[in-house]
């Protein structure tokens, strides 16, 4: 790979470039999500897509929890689940849609109690093109803009960034050329961008060639007991899986000969019905969608100031809500980052750390995907809150039980509830949104000092528990280990970047701020003045 990349012949442009800090390609979950991260920190953000409009197939549907703490933190967590439904996370497997279940399975997803004690907030399952438009208004609420129907046709990196070739699609529309400090691809698993920076995709295994048919009907009246996220069909010739895809709308799967050609509606409208063991029953076919269930795996996530995001970097099967969930987190990793550089904050060198940090988790994720339900990870909760960015430091293992009740250098932040006067409450996940956070206890006076005479640009807030907020009993201190003096540093993404027991220390405090905002020496501070 290299950085002095042209991608392909320029196309005949109109006028200057027009210049934004970040041009994203792409307009999915990934996109939008790092879209939204860069135009709440004020950066000039210019998302492209070659559709007309965001996704008009459901795809993927489960947002795990850590996915709504990301929503939770930008105010979007009640306007994601308004757009989704209210089902068990279960399967249910039964001869006929119309008959009583014969078996139940777990879907993986973390038990109630156990959230209640790690987070605030809960798996929700909202088809994908239900929760897109949703991050596409509040991308543009944020000063973000986005434009569909424009095609990226080539780009070449520069000495200060990228410039990018776009190409409307509607009309006679003249191509136009697009500078950019930082280009990111989140152009699906058939990227243009990752193609064009020659960046293998690693196959790693398949569960075949699939179907998927997106249909409207009055599937309710017909089965009985509870509404499942999933229902499981086990009669031969109409074996499948039907997934709730909104009120009154549903989409049904089953795996084809990988040479068979794509179902007609009337086909697909008769395995419906089989699968229903209700022949008449009305139903309007609205979309037929034949996919690979595969898994792979990009080579990199970054190339100079090009960077990939979602199915560009690593395409997952939809066993355990893995793709489209990773392919978030990995945005909001970014898009702090990106903005952070951007503003002054940080140095360039913290980009390194979005592949560092985000490819092993990608890697994890797509491997897991492929594994058959009774073979994924025995503790639910691993995948939203055992996600550990390596660290430098020294940090003990986490007590034993399910991740999250601990305070784990490279961790989320662990959760508990603040109680508001009033009644009110907010999550300590609601303190780091957005901002570098020393986390002290009453005792916060050495702490406090020190984080004011720091000299990196990047600005620290300093809450002290049971000071700055309420915290009677002591338990919130207790729980970040800040009851006796020491100190918690918070990324702005809510991982922990640093701890300590110890009293107030300007220099080590110095230093962990240092290697969040990746000026690891003093000399590169001069870089970020």
């Amino acid at each position: 790979m290299s950085p002095q990349l042209a991608t392909s012949p320029s196309p005949t442009t109109s006028g200057p470039a027009q210049r934004f800090d970040v041009l994203v390609v792409g307009a999915g979950p990934a996109g939008l999500t790092t879209a939204l991260g860069l135009a709440r920190h004020g950066v000039r953000v210019l998302v492209v897509e070659k559709h007309a409009g965001t996704s008009t197939f459901p795809k993927a549907s489960g947002i795990r929890p850590r996915t709504m703490e990301i929503f939770r933190g930008w105010g979007l967590e009640s306007r994601v689940r308004a757009a989704g439904q209210d089902v068990r996370m279960e399967v249910a497997i039964s001869a006929t849609l119309r008959v009583a279940v014969q078996a139940v399975e777990d879907l993986g997803v973390p038990d109630d109690d156990y959230l209640s004690r790690v987070s605030p907030s809960r798996f929700a399952f909202v088809p994908q093109d239900r929760l897109e438009p949703v991050l596409l208004d509040e991308v543009r609420v944020a000063g973000g803009e986005v434009r569909f129907r424009t095609e990226l046709s080539g780009f070449e990196v520069c000495e200060d960034g990228v410039r990018a070739h776009l190409r409307p699609r509607d009309g006679d529309a003249p191509a136009y050329d697009v500078a950019a400090r930082y280009l990111v691809g989140a152009d699906g698993a058939r990227s243009h961008v990752r193609r064009a920076l020659g960046v293998p995709m690693r196959y790693l295994g398949s569960h075949g060639r699939h179907v998927a048919v997106l249909f409207t009907a009055d599937l309710d009246r017909l089965m009985p007991g509870p509404s499942y996220a999933l229902r499981w069909v086990t009669t031969p010739g109409a074996e499948g899986l039907l997934v709730a895809s909104g009120p009154g709308r549903w989409t049904f799967d089953w795996e084809v000969d990988a040479a068979a050609a794509e179902p007609s509606p009337e086909h697909a409208a008769r395995r419906i019905r089989a699968a229903a063991g209700a022949p008449d029953l009305p139903l309007e076919v609205l979309r037929i969608f034949p996919w690979d269930m595969a898994a792979e795996l990009a080579d990199a996530m970054r190339d100079g100031p090009v960077f990939l995001v979602g199915d560009a970097a690593h395409r997952t099967t939809p066993r355990g809500a893995t793709g489209m969930n990773t392919g978030i987190a990995a945005a909001h990793n970014l898009a702090w980052k990106l903005a952070w550089v951007l503003r002054g904050w940080a140095h360039d060198s913290l980009l390194d750390t979005y592949e560092d940090e985000r490819r092993p988790v990608g890697r994890a994720n797509t491997q897991a995907s492929l594994r058959e339900r009774g073979d994924l990870p025995v503790e639910p909760g691993a995948m939203d809150f055992g996600v550990t960015y390596d660290t430098a430091e020294p940090e003990p293992l986490e007590p034993p039980g399910r991740p999250g009740l601990a305070v784990v250098t490279g961790r989320r932040a662990p959760h508990a509830w603040i109680h508001l006067p009033g009644g009110r409450r907010l999550s300590t996940l609601d303190l780091f949104v957005g901002r570098l956070t020393l986390v002290t206890g009453p005792e916060h006076e050495e702490w406090t000092a020190a984080a004011a005479a720091l000299t990196g640009p990047a600005p620290v807030t300093v809450v002290a528990l049971g000071v700055d907020v309420p915290d009677s009993d002591g338990s919130t201190a207790r729980l970040y280990g800040v009851a006796s003096g020491g100190a918690v540093l918070v990324r702005p993404d809510g991982h922990v970047a640093w701890r300590t027991q110890e009293p107030g220390g300007y220099a080590a405090l110095q230093h962990a701020q240092d290697r969040v905002t990746g000026l690891t020496e003093p000399a590169d501070r001069a870089d970020v003045a």
